[in-house]
């Protein structure tokens, strides 16, 4: 079942409170005064995850993904991370760096399968976006 993907408001605060209580967290949670912004994912209108992000640049990062523990939680991390990435080139993002790299092989081979290389030095998985020429 599809998530209902959309940004962040102050009323889904305390939700995404009680969430990252008890969930998958992939990589650093950014301090609350960082700007970035979070786009939230609803099942049944629930919170059922999160995902940061930002712009440098033409370089898109995700720091951090909160999912929900379900049965098909690297199914809503993947649907996140499509959803962000969509998000990223549309505003210029030539690449995309997501700050970790999974242990479950599940979602690393989701990531994979989305074209992100896993980078070990850096610790990142990066996607480089095809971008077209306004002419």
């Amino acid at each position: 079942m599809a998530l209902h993907i959309r940004d962040f408001r102050q009323s889904d605060a305390v939700g995404l409170s009680r969430l990252s209580e008890a969930a998958h967290l992939l990589g650093a949670l950014p301090p609350p005064d960082t700007a970035m912004r979070i786009l939230i994912g609803l099942r049944d209108g629930q919170l059922a995850g999160a995902i940061w992000l930002s712009l440098d640049g033409d370089t898109g990062i995700i720091p951090a993904i909160l999912v929900a523990h379900t049965a098909g939680w690297q199914s809503d991390v993947r649907e996140l991370t499509a959803e962000a990435s969509l998000w990223l080139a549309s505003r210029g993002a030539a690449r995309i760096e997501v700050r970790i790299i999974p242990q479950d092989e599940d979602l690393l081979s989701g990531l994979l399968d989305m074209q992100f290389k896993a980078d070990e030095r850096a610790g990142i998985m990066r996607r480089t976006m095809r971008v077209r020429s306004a002419a």
